[in-house]
């Protein structure tokens, strides 16, 4: 099913805590999918998968999480309470006005998904790459700070994690853009250890607000990960009380967090429905790399499935629990 897309009001327009780089689109459906991209990430990355997801029939909102898309010192003054409320907020704003709702998220957005769901009844999940253990083979280095920085809160402020090549993707053409978009970024590893205020003026002078928005951040605070940290934390100790129908996807090669992680999600998670499907030939940040068709078709897919199956028998809507598949690539 397919259906034009439209830019007439919809009940996605009054959406709570809407910023100007979130993503609607309208198609008169009564269905919701909800999307959340990573942190220091952007809506962009989910635009793809939100386009394909409209032509199907379905309204889309993909969110912007706070802190995201504008300064660094946003970034700073945000935690994962922060984002967790935002989209709690968001989900329970459109679950009064749709049908059904989905959600699905990236990376840490997907662990946002994870406990959400606990609090806002959802008709279904997509986690994709999550992440709770830092594996994958370009592991940042920074992570074995951690420990230290959560004892010490001030030095999270101080220390930044620089991102880089392959920055979570694949496909060389996306590559080389995000490369030339921050190839200045070296420039700021002399003021890393810098006072708190002379750093955070020197990257929010370096990396505008409309960059941010469509590249997200290059650099981030320690602060940052130990938010990521807690918030895989949280959601871990409450897996087994996901009921809803899950789709998880991953890539075999994550160059952050290795397949392991999505292995944990399928095994820990109570979902009488749930899959996990691994991908070849892409790295992190699947929703835009070489296998981006791939994981809006098995996506719509799964969504789809749980759609037509509120009416089968209860007999019919288990899957096997150890359903794990080699996804080829899907136009």
């Amino acid at each position: 099913m397919s259906r034009r897309l439209t830019t007439q009001p919809g009940p996605l327009d009054e959406m709570v805590g809407r910023q100007p780089t979130d993503l609607a689109f309208h198609t008169d459906s009564r269905t919701l999918v909800y999307l959340i991209h990573g942190v220091t990430g952007t809506p962009v990355e989910m635009g793809y998968l939100g386009r394909r997801l409209a032509r199907h029939g379905w309204d889309v909102y993909a969110t912007t999480l706070p802190g995201h898309c504008t300064r660094l010192r946003d970034l700073m003054r945000t935690s994962e309470e922060d984002w967790l409320t935002h989209v709690k907020a968001q989900l329970a704003f459109v679950r009064e006005r749709y049908d059904r709702l989905y959600v699905a998220g990236l990376s840490a957005g997907g662990l946002l998904a994870l406990d959400s769901s606990l609090t806002v009844s959802v008709d279904g999940l997509g986690v994709f790459s999550p992440t709770f253990f830092y594996d994958g083979w370009k592991t940042p280095w920074t992570r074995a700070l951690l420990p230290f920085v959560m004892e010490v809160a001030p030095l999270g402020y101080l220390l930044f994690h620089q991102d880089g090549p392959p920055f979570g993707i694949k496909e060389r053409r996306l590559q080389a853009h995000k490369r030339a978009s921050y190839g200045s970024v070296s420039l700021l590893r002399r003021w890393i250890m810098g006072v708190w205020t002379r750093m955070t003026h020197a990257a929010d002078q370096a990396i505008s607000a409309p960059l941010a928005a469509t590249m997200g951040y290059p650099i981030f605070p320690l602060k940052t990960l130990t938010n990521i940290d807690r918030l895989s934390t949280l959601v871990r100790r409450r897996l087994g009380e996901v009921t809803a129908p899950t789709l998880i996807l991953q890539a075999r090669e994550d160059d952050i967090t290795g397949p392991r992680n999505g292995e944990l999600v399928h095994n820990g998670i109570a979902s009488i429905r749930k899959r996990l499907i691994l991908l070849d030939d892409c790295y992190h940040v699947i929703t835009v790399d070489k296998q981006k068709k791939a994981v809006a078709g098995h996506l719509i897919e799964f969504f789809e499935l749980q759609t037509s199956e509120e009416t089968e028998p209860q007999a019919r809507m288990a899957e096997p629990s150890n359903m794990a598949a080699l996804a080829a690539p899907l136009s």
